[in-house]
């Protein structure tokens, strides 16, 4: 069996309280290449491929807590973009602007690379044109 290419994905996170109930939580937020990666590759996890991604990569590295917390698309979201993250508190999966507004704040911030693993290239390829919300950082 031949093997494709790969290179190593971290996930980034942040600790933000929920919008909800205000309880700590650790919000999954983005993907990036961790080797020399070109401006432009953060690939938000905003979009169903890159969340499936993100807790594939959470998952392997033992870090189930975080990839049980992302969720699919809610019923009834609107656009093209949704927040993956559900608090293990209240289970509040707060719309998209409250994961926009988390972004933000962690990109001028310290943040947590919260795993790091090996994604297949062709896999990534195909997560960048699934995305339409990327950061030049």
């Amino acid at each position: 069996m031949t093997t494709g290419r790969t290179l190593f994905l971290e996930v980034w996170g942040y600790d933000y309280p929920c919008s909800q109930c205000q309880r700590p939580m650790t919000w999954v937020f983005g993907l990036r290449p961790w080797y020399r990666p070109a401006v432009g590759e953060l690939v938000t996890c905003d979009k169903p491929m890159a969340v499936d991604v993100a807790r594939d990569i959470l998952e392997r590295e033992g870090r189930g807590d975080l990839a049980a917390q992302l969720r699919p698309r809610p019923l009834g979201a609107r656009g093209a973009s949704f927040n993956p993250n559900t608090c293990a508190a209240c289970g509040d999966q707060a719309d998209w602007h409250a994961l926009d507004d988390v972004i933000i704040r962690a990109l001028h911030d310290d943040f947590p690379v919260l795993a790091r693993a090996r994604v297949e290239v062709a896999r990534w390829r195909e997560l960048t044109q699934e995305r339409t919300y990327v950061i030049a950082f």
